[in-house]
């Protein structure tokens, strides 16, 4: 630094020089090629920069020029114009521009590298960090259980090495809305698993220097059987009412995956038949309860369901029956008798309703004419009895000889006279009221 004092006019003016030393800026670079070396891969380290020609340059691995950490040095007039050092490996070989080649990279590979270049204008130098890339290995999916039934949780993982980023993704559309992703989307989580969820799955690794996706994983979810149904020619009846002689197909279908396993009875007995289509040619024998039983081995559930099947027959015949004639004959014998008891008890009925009608029609039309004197206790009538008083009276009848039975047409009113000597004839007596009680003795000679 130096100043100068100046005089202007009477003021002093003062100049100062600053001059600044600054150390040359390397113009050296390294380039990896290619940037992101994979293991197995060969790289070049590429020198660029240099200023002037090269009269030797060296490579060493580490930060520091150490001799013991020298790998090669290279004098490009030499011959041979390569001297190996310490660290120098077969996989490694300089070129004439000051770079280094290494092959067959193997993770040990990575670190720092350093070169230093010598040129008629001097010396340089300039280091690089190698990092060896391991690719992506192929995912594999792997589910938490191979048996998936609906409402189950699943989960499917992701496996790979070496993955930077993981990504899933569905072949027939997008990813379901109820699952949730691990942190690193390693995993991914069906929490109750629906039908609707079955389909096509893959998931993709990806580091800097390869990308690759794993197979396609199917995700099966069973479940039912539900819905079950027997369907005959005119869609779902329970009851089918058909001739002798007819053909009748039976379908039993279920909501299933896998499908089921259907299985037929007639009225709880095995058909051995396990198709979905049952036929039958139609017979009295084919009357009665019709059972389809469908099973889904990998959700262990089973169902059933039933239909009536009637048969009929307007020319009964014990062929078309079944049955022998000594039994069509008991059962008719039955309904007859059952026929004529009943007869009997309805004849007994009116026989006895009728006789009671008569006997009343009889008591009716019978009058008799009785004079009735109440006595008092001591053989004297009471006049002055009150009509509460329970009265006796002793009535005789005197046969009068010589008295013709009454004609058909006296029948049906006769007179009885009654007679009562010794006593004077008194008026006859307040009749009761209703609540009077009256005991009357008849006496027949």
């Amino acid at each position: 630094m130096s100043w100068n004092r100046v005089t202007v006019s009477g003021m002093y003016a003062l100049t100062v020089l600053l001059s600044v030393w600054m150390q040359p800026i390397s113009a050296l670079s390294i380039q990896l090629i290619p940037q992101y070396p994979a293991v197995g891969q060969s790289v070049t380290l590429s020198v660029t920069g240099i200023n002037g020609t090269i009269k030797v340059f060296s490579w060493y691995k580490g930060p520091n020029i150490y001799a013991d950490n020298q790998i090669l040095s290279y004098i490009p007039r030499a011959t041979p114009p390569q001297t190996n050092g310490n660290q120098y490996f077969s996989r490694a070989r300089g070129l004439p521009n000051g770079s280094l080649l290494i092959s067959d990279l193997v993770i040990t590979d990575r670190g720092i590298y350093t070169v230093s270049v010598q040129t008629e204008k001097g010396p340089n130098q300039e280091s690089v960090n190698l990092t060896v890339y391991i690719p992506v290995t192929k995912p594999v999916i792997r589910a938490n259980s191979s048996l998936v039934k609906e409402n189950d949780t699943a989960t499917l993982t992701c496996e790979t090495e070496n993955a930077e980023r993981i990504a899933w993704g569905r072949s027939n559309g997008r990813l379901p809305s109820a699952i949730t992703l691990s942190n690193d989307n390693r995993t991914l989580t069906f929490s109750s698993i629906k039908r609707l969820d079955s389909g096509d799955y893959y998931c993709e690794a990806e580091n800097v220097i390869n990308k690759i996706k794993s197979d396609i994983y199917t995700l099966t979810v069973n479940y039912g059987p539900e819905n079950l149904i027997i369907t005959g020619p005119n869609g779902i009846e329970s009851l089918f009412n058909l001739t002798v002689g007819t053909s009748l197909s039976l379908r039993c279908s279920a909501v299933s995956f896998p499908p089921p396993t259907y299985h037929w009875k007639h009225n709880e007995i095995d058909l051995r038949k396990y198709d979905s289509i049952l036929t039958l040619d139609l017979s009295l024998k084919e009357n009665g309860s019709y059972t389809c039983t469908a099973s889904n081995s990998k959700t262990n559930i089973t169902v059933a369901t039933s239909v009536v099947v009637i048969v009929y027959d307007r020319t009964l015949t014990p062929e078309t029956t079944g049955l022998s004639g000594d039994k069509i004959g008991i059962i008719i014998g039955i309904v007859v008798a059952i026929i004529v008891v009943a007869l009997i008890a309805a004849l007994i009925y009116l026989f006895v309703i009728q006789k009671a009608r008569q006997k009343n029609s009889n008591k009716k039309n019978q009058t008799t004419d009785v004079s009735v004197t109440p006595s008092s206790g001591n053989g004297h009538a009471d006049q002055y009895g009150t009509e509460n008083e329970i009265q006796y009276s002793s009535v005789n009848f005197t046969a009068r000889p010589g008295r013709q039975p009454p004609s058909q047409a006296e029948h049906e009113i006769q007179y009885s006279s009654v007679n009562i000597s010794g006593r004077p004839a008194r008026k006859p007596p307040a009749q009761p009221n209703d609540d009077s009680i009256v005991y009357s003795e008849l006496r027949l000679s």
